[in-house]
């Protein structure tokens, strides 16, 4: 499907991690009562829902939102490929990223959750740049190279049928990074500067990136 074929109304669910890029596909829990209407609602219709990282409630950045939903505003349109009640009134759902958006605005709801009006204009290349299949061959070799000296009997062909934005997102969860760190992968304008965005932001004092020194944060 095209952008400007895709909804720019949709339901808002805060998913701190992990991370969705487009490209990815991430698991999620609905337990709450809006939670799972999100769900099912849209289920109900075209299986897109708007995926965005929280902000603490008390930041500056969201008091500055004036009433808005407390979250950042550049987040992934998710399309629900599966989703299970594992347990009486929890779901587990699993969605896959399609294109970055930025919110611009909230739509009217009364079934316990959020709708959010998004644009796709800053990105309107990443569904181009996924079909460009981004190798990223850096952070292949860091996680291979990781693999290894840990003795881990893991499959590493695993490892290399996975996609670009597949390898960011589980590098991100695996290293230590803030919330405002992971939002600067997030919105790195073009999906293809992503290696080198996360490659910097796990970079320590002597200057390599590692997935065990301190990591630098973004001033």
């Amino acid at each position: 499907m095209k952008p400007e074929e895709l909804p720019t109304t949709l339901p808002l669910f805060p998913l701190e991690q992990p991370l969705l890029l487009p490209g990815t596909v991430v698991p999620f829990a609905a337990t709450e009562l809006g939670e799972r209407n999100l769900v099912d609602d849209a289920l109900e219709t075209d299986r897109y829902v708007a995926i965005v990282q929280p902000l603490d409630d008390d930041s500056p950045a969201a008091r500055s939102l004036e009433g808005r939903p407390p979250v950042y505003q550049v987040g992934c349109l998710g399309y629900i490929g599966e989703c299970h009640e594992t347990d009486e009134d929890r779901y587990l759902v699993l969605a896959g990223g399609v294109i970055r958006f930025r919110v611009i605005g909230e739509a009217p709801c009364d079934r316990g959750y959020h709708r959010v009006v998004v644009s796709y204009g800053e990105f309107l290349d990443d569904p181009d740049q996924l079909e460009a299949e981004l190798e990223f061959p850096v952070l292949r070799d860091l996680v291979r190279q990781r693999i290894e000296a840990n003795d881990s009997d893991m499959d590493l062909s695993i490892m290399e049928n996975m996609a670009g934005t597949e390898i960011v997102t589980a590098v991100a969860h695996a290293i230590p990074l803030s919330p405002a760190e992971r939002q600067v992968l997030m919105e790195t304008p073009s999906l293809r500067e992503l290696e080198s965005v996360l490659l910097g932001l796990m970079t320590g004092p002597a200057g390599l990136p590692s997935f065990d020194l301190p990591f630098s944060r973004p001033s």
